[in-house]
């Protein structure tokens, strides 16, 4: 008798392959630059475009039950595509331009110009895969996920081989906008292409609260700029630094990006009728995960432990306590993130949209204020900037659950 699988859990499971890939691809990045300034302006510079991408997430959050409520209209479609690409095309302009402006790094400009075109396609990829969640191809929705590893991967080790040495850092970037590209042409273009063609009724019209996608917004990017600030205050710790930070915390992240069901939450809680339905879901949703979780856990560990030397001396890592206590610090730091990802829907869900404003604001403040004093005045280094943000995060769980577990109970 065949298994049957819900759909939570196939995407759990082909994320998980793809995470693998991806591993890989980090892996043969660091193998191949070592920790080193190429590294460090790839990831300072990603962390940057971050904002470009919130495009997605804000449109997602503050829209997304509109967007099933006219998932079969064209004209609805194509307008709302239009607005998304106008905003994402006016942030990644303005993110170039600035780096031009305050940055002599070449190769920090090169990659924030080739990633924010990506985060411009990745935006659009992300808006046709929830409209195929509410529309149920779910088959597209994991085929996106596993072509676009595979494609990245194959096309990082062919332009590695094909650029001259000092070059190579092109491709850190460019694998992920070519990818992109090709995934997009192969899944989304005809559905893209009917939507232009045949969305021309002008009596649809789109039903955009501005006020409140200017305070969403604010509130994505005031999370993300805790990224930016903690990257910030580390390229002051010496060369190196952030390539540390960030691998070291790639390897318990993944697990998060593994088990990265967001949108799937988000869209079963805005068809849920009352808030404890939507606590039902979350309590489910976070049975689902744990196995998942304590299994990445575990192995974790035991690889980290188990081939420490091999680590050590193939990736030629010079600090190499450094690097575990990182990664030991990261399994704290990761059901944390986790935890949050589903928390801050529930405030959109709920429309408590000022009350989220209030609480991301006090812990970015939070944030800059115990960077400096854990990472510099106690001299803590990178752990400070680690512990700093994992007392954020803490903090801004506790405060979500005491919300709407125990004062709305």
């Amino acid at each position: 008798m065949a298994l049957k699988l819900d759909f939570l859990t196939k995407e759990i499971y082909i994320k998980l392959i793809t995470k693998g890939l991806g591993v890989f691809r980090t892996l043969y990045l660091l193998l191949f630059f070592s920790i080193s300034t190429a590294l460090d302006n790839f990831y300072f510079a990603k962390s940057i475009v971050g904002v470009v991408i919130l495009v997605n997430i804000l449109f997602e959050i503050t829209y997304s039950q509109q967007l099933n409520e006219s998932k079969d209209n064209l004209t609805f479609i194509k307008k709302f595509n239009i607005i998304l690409n106008k905003a994402s095309f006016i942030l990644g302009f303005i993110l170039v331009i600035i780096s031009v402006l305050i940055s002599n790094n070449l190769e920090i400009i090169i990659h924030v110009l080739m990633l924010s075109l990506w985060g411009i396609l990745n935006i659009n990829s992300n808006y046709f895969l929830l409209l195929f969640r509410y529309k149920e191809l779910n088959k597209r929705v994991l085929s996106y996920y596993l072509l676009i590893a595979i494609f990245d991967i194959l096309l990082l080790l062919l332009i590695l081989n094909f650029l001259e040495s000092e070059n190579s850092f092109f491709s850190i970037s460019v694998s992920l906008l070519i990818s992109e590209f090709l995934v997009f042409m192969l899944l989304f273009s005809k559905f893209f292409l009917s939507s232009y063609k045949c969305g021309n009724d002008n009596s649809v019209k789109l039903n955009l609260k501005k006020t409140r996608l200017y305070k969403v917004f604010l509130i994505l990017a005031v999370i993300s700029l805790i990224d930016v600030s903690d990257k910030f205050f580390l390229s002051f710790l010496g060369n190196g630094q952030i390539t540390y930070y960030t691998y070291g915390l790639y390897a318990p992240l993944m697990i998060r990006q593994s088990l990265d069901i967001r949108s799937n939450f988000f869209v079963q809680i805005n068809q849920a009728e009352s808030l404890n339905h939507i606590k039902l879901i979350f309590y489910k949703t976070l049975k689902r995960l744990a196995p998942f979780f304590l299994i990445g856990v575990i192995i974790l560990i035991s690889i980290t432990e188990l081939f420490e030397e091999v680590i050590k001396n193939t990736f030629h890592i010079e600090n190499i306590i450094v690097f575990k206590n990182i990664v030991y610090l990261g399994i704290l730091i990761t059901p944390l993130y986790m935890l949050w990802d589903l928390f801050y829907r529930f405030y959109y869900r709920e429309k408590k949209i000022h009350t989220l404003i209030k609480i991301v604001f006090v812990g970015f403040i939070i944030n800059i204020i115990l960077n400096y004093f854990l990472g510099f005045s106690l001299s803590w280094g990178i752990y400070g900037i680690l512990v700093s943000t994992l007392i954020v995060f803490l903090f801004y769980n506790l405060l979500s659950f005491r919300y709407f577990f125990i004062k709305n109970k």
